[in-house]
């Protein structure tokens, strides 16, 4: 196992510690978060998903999570909506999972092609270049 798979796996798990720290959980939520975040590190390493991708992915997830309850917990009386921040979390967590995801998928497809372009000898791809075709100005 190289030492970037190593430092993949402990970042994930530290991501879910701090992750369910912040929704201000103790004891065996704590622990469930860390082991949340070994699996998507092993699942990363397994993968062979880059770990930028991913934990930039799953960060912008939880973050999202976070805005959701924190929203509802400020309009709230405290404890009083437990039910409606769980929803809100989980919600604001799957967009987030889904807007995050887009951004980063796009990126590194810009990244790539840039890359592959460099290395073939080629100027690197310009906006509006998708078809191929080239279009003279007047």
């Amino acid at each position: 196992m190289r030492v970037q798979d190593v430092l993949t796996v402990v970042a994930a798990a530290a991501l879910g510690v701090v992750s369910t720290l912040l929704f201000g959980a103790e004891g065996f939520w704590i622990i469930v978060g860390a082991v949340a975040g070994l699996a998507l590190g092993i699942a990363v390493v397994a993968l062979k998903i880059r770990a930028v991708v991913a934990l930039s992915v799953a960060f912008g997830t939880v973050i999202g999570a976070l805005l959701g309850k924190s929203i509802v917990h400020a309009l709230c009386l405290p404890s009083e909506c437990p039910a409606a921040e769980s929803g809100a979390a989980i919600i604001t967590a799957i967009g987030a999972f889904i807007g995050v995801g887009l951004v980063v998928a796009l990126a590194t497809r810009s990244f790539d092609e840039h890359r592959e372009a460099i290395a073939a000898g080629r100027p690197p791809p310009t906006p509006g270049c998708e078809t191929g075709e080239r279009t003279t100005e007047s």
